[in-house]
């Protein structure tokens, strides 16, 4: 096993260097100039100054040198400064991080235990009226895109009815630190978490559902019904740990948005997290977050993918992994 993760890790240096330079050659080929947002502002800019700066920030470097800078900064923690906050990156990246992380986990606590127990009761249930509506109400939701869905939640719930705000983490009226404020804070946190939570549930509960219902036929199974055996027993005991295998792989590939966040749900919702970090980054040419915050989410992709492989061992005995 500790050889298997060695390899893993080993594997993993080589994947986030092509990564790393195909996005960092991907958003130095964007349009516009990155100096731009920083100089619109500024009067009477002589060109002189314009072309200082460029070579101040290394613009006029060739973009294998520009790489290879940024990259020996990564290496040291130190990915510089964002040209469009004026701040060290991880001053900007860390108070985002953190709104996210409050953001998705919530989200995805919520809708991965919701998909698993809707999964396993549609299962059980298979083609009784609840597996019926929803199997429907799971195509339903596939059709639905994710930024049309927060619109319809914002005009139902917060235009129309008045229930919650629009947008944002806080009202600018709530006095910090009070129970007021706390309140405000989870009114916020509502309608963004019900979105995201529904798109856990529309990923992962079909798949539960079908993997439960393959494992059901399974001959082992039949022999332990054939013993006497409670159907509770059956299902819990020995049918679901497998019937888990395939639902661990859809769940590592969605757990990286846990930290990149969702863009299109957070841009509706003017959520300051990672998501619409990513996206006003690039919008705004500052390609240095950006490429960190790409990065951040690169690693947790690969990191989740080598989790899921160890679960896989823990979750079927029968997988062994070579010394």
């Amino acid at each position: 096993m500790l050889h298997y993760l060695i390899r893993r890790i080993m594997q993993m240096i080589p994947l986030l260097f092509f990564i790393s330079a195909l996005i960092y050659l991907l958003l130095y080929l964007m349009p516009g100039d990155p100096l731009y947002s920083m100089l619109e502002d500024v009067p009477n800019l002589r060109p002189e100054d314009y072309k200082r700066l460029r070579r101040l920030y290394g613009l006029d470097d060739p973009v294998y040198i520009q790489y290879w800078k940024w990259l020996w900064q990564m290496l040291h923690l130190n990915p510089g400064y964002s040209r469009e906050y004026g701040q060290p990156v991880f001053d900007v990246i860390l108070p985002a991080l953190k709104n996210t992380l409050v953001l998705t986990i919530t989200a995805v606590v919520i809708g991965k235990s919701l998909a698993v127990l809707l999964g396993i009761f549609s299962a059980i249930r298979q083609y009784s009226i609840w597996d019926y509506v929803l199997t429907v109400l799971t195509f339903i939701g596939y059709c639905i895109p994710g930024f049309w869905l927060a619109l319809m939640m914002i005009i139902v719930f917060a235009v129309k009815l008045g229930w919650l705000p629009t947008s944002g983490m806080v009202s600018p009226d709530i006095i910090p630190g009070s129970w007021a404020a706390t309140l405000d804070w989870i009114k916020h946190l509502i309608l963004p978490v019900a979105v995201l939570s529904i798109s856990e549930i529309i990923q992962v509960q079909r798949y539960m559902r079908s993997s439960l219902l393959e494992v059901l036929r399974q001959d082992y199974l039949t022999t332990a019904r054939a013993k006497g055996l409670n159907e509770r027993i059956v299902i819990g005991r020995h049918a679901l740990k497998n019937a888990l295998i395939p639902v661990v792989t859809i769940i590592a590939i969605t757990m990286p948005r846990v930290i990149g966040g969702s863009t299109v749900v957070e841009t509706v919702f003017g959520y300051p997290g990672m998501g619409r970090l990513l996206y006003v980054s690039i919008m705004g040419n500052d390609f240095v977050v950006a490429m960190t915050v790409v990065m951040i989410i690169a690693f947790t992709v690969v990191f989740f993918n080598l989790l899921a492989d160890i679960l896989y061992g823990w979750l079927d005995p029968r997988i062994r992994y070579q010394e």
